[in-house]
């Protein structure tokens, strides 16, 4: 079991990661500094619940039973990441070593499930420089986000011109496959699996019939898609699992508050794994970025999927 290391990296204990950062003193520009510190107490709905030096991470592992997977992908494994929001808040030291722990589980398949960025566009090309750091046996694949676009909140946030596109370009210049309603198949030998990726049910953009326009029917098929709103609707279209994020851990009918800053239809999604009936389940990963974290069962999340045939 590894000790406590004298460097920033991450310290690994059974299925806990702890990030131990060093902490600086405000320099000359603190005016600026000061006010993304108490951001990162307040704004987007950030409460800390433990030490602001100290970054405690899951790791939640869980079989995905999938139909007609063929033999070639029984054991293969897929990490799941979500909600990074590189930003002033979330830094990128931060997330580079989110990047390592992901690749020490050594995965077959990478999905990101949204919400990369939160702020304007040199943060899309920030994150793709972190990103490009992962290391998959296969491949590593992407759906946007409603930060993704430039929008907070479906009733009244806007969206930034161009920006969903513009970050897609930046991720796929450094090996990333971001899905934006499009299908993609991965075979070995005779064995086949796909991934379908939905832009997010905010952006106007969402269209599931597109996507599924694409996909191969009869394959084990994974659907990402940022909101879990939408599980039930991907679901119908042919998905066997959805992987979701967005709810950073946290049900939204706790306070006024809360429901104002995470606005959600289907409250019952926020966090892990839920049935959509007929063999068919919703994944909910609680997200890497460390703001809006409400209490102890929100902390931020790597899950590790190993794929497994349904009977």
């Amino acid at each position: 079991m590894p000790g406590w290391r004298r460097d920033n990296s991450p310290v690994i204990i059974m299925n806990e990661i702890i990030f131990n950062e060093t902490r600086r003193l405000l320099s000359g520009h603190s005016l600026r500094k000061l006010f993304w510190d108490a951001a990162k107490y307040c704004a987007l709905g950030g409460l800390y619940i433990w030490n602001m030096g100290e970054h405690w991470i899951r790791v939640e592992r869980r079989d995905m039973l999938l139909p007609n997977l063929g033999p070639e992908f029984d054991g293969a494994t897929i990490v799941q990441i979500s909600d990074l929001h590189c930003s002033p808040i979330v830094l990128e030291r931060y997330l580079r070593q989110c990047v390592e722990v992901v690749n020490a589980l050594d995965a077959d398949f990478v999905a990101i499930t949204g919400d990369m960025i939160t702020g304007p566009k040199h943060y899309a090309r920030r994150i793709a420089g972190v990103l490009k750091h992962l290391r998959p046996k296969a491949a590593s694949l992407a759906c946007l986000g409603n930060h993704d676009y430039g929008l907070f909140h479906p009733k009244g946030g806007r969206g930034v011109p161009g920006l969903g596109d513009y970050l897609a370009g930046q991720l796929e210049q450094a090996g990333i496959c971001v899905l934006m309603n499009q299908a993609k198949t991965f075979v070995r030998s005779g064995s086949a699996i796909q991934f379908v990726g939905l832009e997010d049910i905010w952006s106007q953009r969402y269209s599931p019939c597109q996507a599924f326009e694409q996909a191969r029917p009869g394959l084990p098929t994974v659907g990402l898609c940022h909101n879990p709103d939408a599980a039930w609707h991907v679901a119908f279209w042919g998905a066997d699992w959805v992987l979701s994020g967005h709810t950073h851990g946290s049900g939204t009918g706790s306070s006024k508050l809360h429901a104002l800053m995470l606005p959600s239809q289907h409250r019952v999604f926020y966090a892990g794994q839920y049935s959509l009936g007929g063999g068919k389940f919703l994944y909910v990963n609680r997200g890497l970025g460390y703001a809006r974290r409400w209490n102890i069962n929100s902390r931020p999340e790597i899950t590790l999927f190993t794929l497994r045939p349904s009977a």
